[in-house]
């Protein structure tokens, strides 16, 4: 690989490594380690797989085609705002669970490490006002703050996961306890652990139509080094609280799956203060610059659709519309971190794995130029389609409480 494709990979595996990790723990704490790590690289595998199929889409179209423009000429209208409504309430959904995710860990980290208690409705309220302040500025304030906290979390893990593995316990990793029933309410959270094909279309035209093999490899390798990021963490953090007990996942669960419990949980087992600091840094960055990012997708989606212009007046008409509804479901529902990335998991599976197998299976039906072929037939487009409806099932059933749920 060039340069420019090493960048590019990075650039993948960045979009999908945030604050969404942080529930990864969270969800698989019932499943357990050996469950969850299959479970992870089978979705890792399928949302690679999707990748694959949405850049022999994309290839067939002039560079810079997006999803909307693909879905109106292959669907019509209908699919064209399918797609559009998908992307906007993913987005909102992502802003729902980081805007919970934020005020629990940062009222966290306040009591525990500055002694000030600080209810979390006005936490959620400063953080969201301090995102959509650097929003409005520009999207070149929030490039510059995401690169400088991105790079340092990245330090931060690597410190994190080296100074950690004294304190993992292999009796917490022990799989007496594990059961594969909790398997139906991970899959959503962890669906969306692997999202990148938003980028799909940025990619092809960044590295060159011209180099679909290229393109291909940088779709995998940049899965890749998530997948691996997600199993370390899985083993540390696992491995390091027990499940069951008065102090334990199990805890955490009852006391509605809170980062910021998780973190208080942390700290009677792992008597080393630079390590708790560590855990709490790092999960704190993830939640600030994953909610930069989504927020700043989110102001330009709306800015888009209500056609607002770029003046003081239209800018501020976009960011109430964009940060006042997370907002409110924040105050309204302050434990709503796994449940909204799980919601955020139907409008994912739409657009990263209903639309590729649709749009690939319409255009092959006709006559199109072959740049690149991903090896698949209708019996695999039939397959990952049902594992797309299986997993939009799976999530509507989770939120009604029809599947077993680790508690």
């Amino acid at each position: 690989m060039n340069k420019k494709a090493i960048g590019a990979t990075l650039l993948i595996s960045g979009t999908m490594l945030g604050a969404g990790m942080l529930a990864l723990p969270l969800i698989s704490a019932g499943l357990g380690i050996y469950n969850a790590i299959i479970l992870l690289t089978v979705l890792w595998a399928v949302m690679t797989y999707t990748g694959l199929m949405l850049l022999e889409v994309c290839l067939n179209y002039p560079t810079g085609t997006g999803f909307e423009e693909i879905a109106y000429d292959l669907f019509g209208k209908p699919g064209k705002w399918v797609i559009h409504l998908s992307l906007l309430l993913l987005l909102y959904a992502l802003s729902c669970a980081y805007i919970a995710g934020a005020s629990s860990i940062y009222k966290s980290d306040l009591t525990d490490y500055f002694h000030i208690s600080v209810p979390s409705h006005i936490i959620a309220i400063i953080f969201t006002l301090i995102i959509a302040t650097i929003v409005f500025i520009s999207t070149k304030a929030v490039d510059m703050a995401n690169r400088v906290l991105f790079s340092t979390n990245i330090v931060i893990f690597f410190t994190l996961v080296i100074t950690i593995i004294p304190f993992i316990h292999g009796r917490f990793l022990a799989n007496i306890n594990d059961s594969s029933k909790y398997a139906f309410a991970a899959i959503p959270v962890f669906i969306t652990a692997f999202g990148f094909h938003g980028s799909v279309p940025s990619m092809v035209k960044y590295i060159g139509r011209e180099n679909p093999k290229t393109l291909r490899n940088i779709f995998i390798a940049g899965g890749l080094i998530p997948l691996v990021v997600y199993i370390v963490w899985e083993i540390t953090m696992l491995g390091s609280l027990p499940r069951f007990g008065n102090h334990s996942f199990q805890y955490i669960a009852q006391h509605g799956s809170n980062v910021g419990v998780m973190l208080q949980q942390m700290q009677i087992f792992i008597q080393e203060k630079s390590i708790i600091y560590l855990i709490g840094a790092f999960s704190s960055i993830a939640m600030f610059t994953s909610y930069l990012c989504v927020s700043l997708g989110l102001f330009d989606s709306l800015a888009s659709t209500f056609k607002h212009g770029n003046n003081t007046k239209d800018r501020l008409i976009t960011a109430v519309l964009c940060y006042l509804p997370p907002l409110v479901f924040t105050l309204v529902y302050p434990n709503g971190f796994v449940p909204a990335l799980g919601a955020a998991a139907i409008f994912l599976t739409i657009l990263a794995i209903l639309f590729p197998v649709l749009a690939l299976r319409k255009l092959r039906g006709k006559q199109h130029q072959i740049e690149y072929n991903v090896v698949t037939n209708n019996i695999a487009l039939f397959v990952v389609g049902l594992i797309g409806l299986q997993v939009i099932i799976n999530q509507i059933l989770t939120l009604n409480n029809a599947v077993p749920i680790f508690n």
